[in-house]
């Protein structure tokens, strides 16, 4: 399915439930205390409400209609892939995502089936972040949002103003739908693991904040740096 591997990291925030002790703030994480507030109410959100809906999507819905729907979800934001890699002077994946777009919307019943991928066109995901972190912009203190989870001040940003020029482009209500709807259908598929992830984290919030930046890095090398500061205060707070 597209995108379940990033959409996983990206839950992470919402999926963890144990609300660690507050620690002073460090130099790649300022805003802490803050950012360890948040995430005990995402846990709060996650545990009287994700899951449970999480757990009756997964035990209602037959997997091959999830995974339809999934894929339908996706195929929407193949648009938004292809916009952002025009912004950041990515126009090969740009031309990728247009022609996943068309393939999977005409033959692949709206996207319900990924005929772009069998035809050797796999996913390349691709946003607003990635194409800032192109331009060099740095990425900012680590951030934790209500509801959405683990990021940067820089990648929060970047959703923000993408969620502002699709909200004038399809309407507020459109969007709400579509985000809502992907963000949860990534949750349902991911919570187990993610779950058991927890179970052996001394420190929640740490593994949060640590997974996230590893795959900000991976995806934003220029953003390396945060995650080499990250550990060595990880290893400073043991």
């Amino acid at each position: 399915m597209r995108n379940e591997g990033a959409l996983r990291a990206a839950l992470l925030g919402l999926a963890l439930t144990a609300v660690a002790a507050p620690a002073a703030a460090n130099g790649n994480d300022p805003l802490e205390r803050v950012n360890r507030y948040t995430h005990g109410l995402n846990a709060t959100l996650r545990t009287h409400v994700l899951t449970p809906a999480a757990r009756f999507y997964a035990g209602q819905v037959p997997a091959e209609v999830r995974q339809g729907i999934g894929q339908a979800l996706s195929n929407l934001g193949e648009p938004v892939t292809a916009l952002a890699g025009v912004a950041g002077g990515e126009f090969g994946i740009a031309g990728h995502a247009l022609q996943r777009f068309g393939i999977n919307t005409v033959l692949g019943y709206g996207g319900v089936r990924d005929i772009a991928a069998e035809r050797g066109l796999a996913p390349r995901p691709f946003g607003l972040a990635d194409a800032a972190c192109g331009w060099g912009v740095p990425s900012g203190p680590y951030l934790v949002l209500p509801i959405l989870g683990p990021s940067t001040l820089r990648d929060a940003a970047a959703a923000f103003a993408t969620g502002v020029a699709l909200s004038q482009a399809v309407g507020p209500e459109a969007l709400l739908g579509w985000q809502a709807g992907s963000a949860f259908h990534g949750y349902a598929g991911a919570y187990r693991d993610l779950d058991a992830a927890e179970a052996h984290a001394l420190d929640a919030y740490a593994m949060q904040r640590s997974a996230h930046l590893q795959r900000r890095a991976l995806a934003c090398p220029g953003d390396a740096g945060l995650q080499v500061a990250a550990g060595m205060a990880e290893e400073e707070e043991e």
